[in-house]
């Protein structure tokens, strides 16, 4: 498939072709004698015409401009025995060298010119009035050096500029994207921290209970024990995991449990207030999970949901949860509605923070078009199984 031209090579391309055709149709308006196009009018201007169509893909392939000017002007040259002269030839022949320049890389830049300079000989040698005599042919060499090496070293300066400009944009991007990676690693280090110190004051305060019983009713110690040693053994896990992600806020927060899978039928309610049309479906046989990661969960149907109602308003979103012995896939698709930016949310800092929470609980995710037109968001991360 033909890459889509710019506007400017179409401009291009139709200031050489207008050049041409008036040279081929009303030579006395833009020509002299020597500038006029020889050959037949019905196989020379089609021949040379092909030199302005190959500038529409100067930026896409400048090889294949370079080619596409050349080789015509070479060819018309051989098969009349009289290289041609004017604008009409100039304009074509600078324009693919300083394209070439520009936008190639340095394999093409030598191959293009070696076949643009072998071109131009090829012109050069059938052009009788050029060398006819010594001070024609001094003349020709004079007027080739200001042909090539004015587009050469002018593209090679602009395609130097243009990548340092590129070099320093893709370096902003990367800033930012290492900015937004941080700032979420941050966000979900907080809120591992305050997952572990709920369980670590649950602890203390059963710690408390068991020891207020031990004397008067110790049977009745077994529960707080039980409850002691499971929230124990979830504040180590979240502690490892918490481990693992910088924190960089020590402000004081409030010491209130994180929502969780039970909280996603409420933020579903909330997204329905709001005038999402949202479904939600369980399947499985829902158990508790770990906070931390019922935490992840309830985090990735909320981005979800905000994604919908950002991009894509008035769709239908469906939110599914499916509990599976050994994990928990968590689902929001919407059918594409009236997206308003006209692109799925394939990016951001939304999608960035999913996939750091999925990668925190070694799972995997999945985003992308949904079949429906619209977009997905899929899931899967590993979950213990319930306790007997």
């Amino acid at each position: 498939m033909w890459p889509r031209p710019s506007r400017l090579d179409v401009v291009f391309a139709c200031v050489s072709a207008v050049l041409t055709l008036l040279v081929v149709f009303a030579p006395g308006l833009v020509a002299t004698t020597d500038g006029e196009l020889v050959g037949a009018r019905w196989w020379a201007g089609p021949l040379v015409l092909v030199s302005s169509a190959a500038l529409l893909w100067r930026r896409s392939n400048p090889l294949l401009t370079i080619v596409g000017v050349w080789v015509p002007v070479a060819l018309h040259a051989l098969l009349t025995g009289n290289g041609g002269e004017g604008l009409y030839l100039v304009w074509p022949c600078w324009v693919s060298l300083y394209a070439l320049a520009a936008y190639a890389t340095r394999r093409q830049l030598v191959t293009g010119s070696a076949v643009a300079l072998v071109c131009l000989v090829v012109h050069d040698v059938n052009d009788p009035i050029s060398w006819r005599t010594a001070e024609g042919a001094s003349a020709a060499a004079w007027w080739d050096l200001v042909l090539f090496v004015p587009a050469l070293v002018g593209g090679i300066v602009a395609g130097n500029r243009r990548a340092r400009t590129l070099a320093t944009e893709k370096a902003l991007v990367e800033a930012e994207a290492r900015a937004a990676v941080a700032e979420e690693r941050a966000r979900i280090a907080r809120e591992l921290h305050d997952v572990v110190t709920h369980h670590v004051n649950l602890v203390v305060l059963q710690a408390m209970a068991a020891s207020g019983m031990l004397d008067r009713d110790p049977e009745r110690v077994r529960e707080p024990l039980r409850v002691i040693e499971a929230s124990g053994r979830e504040a180590l896990t979240e502690m490892r995991r918490l481990l693992g992600v910088l924190r960089d806020d020590d402000a004081e927060r409030p010491l209130t449990p994180q929502p969780g899978v039970e909280d996603v039928d409420a933020l579903v309610g909330r997204a329905r207030t709001a005038g999402l049309s949202v479904g939600l479906s369980v399947s499985g046989t829902p158990r508790r999970l770990p906070t931390g990661l019922a935490l992840t969960v309830y985090r990735i149907v909320q981005e979800g949901l905000t994604n919908a109602a950002r991009h894509a308003a008035g769709s239908r979103v469906g939110v599914s949860l499916r509990y599976e012995p050994e994990s928990v896939e968590v689902a929001v698709v919407d059918d594409g509605g009236e997206r308003a930016d006209g692109v799925a949310p394939g990016g951001g800092r939304g999608l960035l923070g999913m996939r750091e929470r999925v990668t925190v609980f070694a799972g995997t995710l999945e985003t992308g078009p949904s079949p429906a037109g619209g977009y997905a968001v899929h899931a899967r991360l590993p979950a213990p199984p319930e306790e007997s």
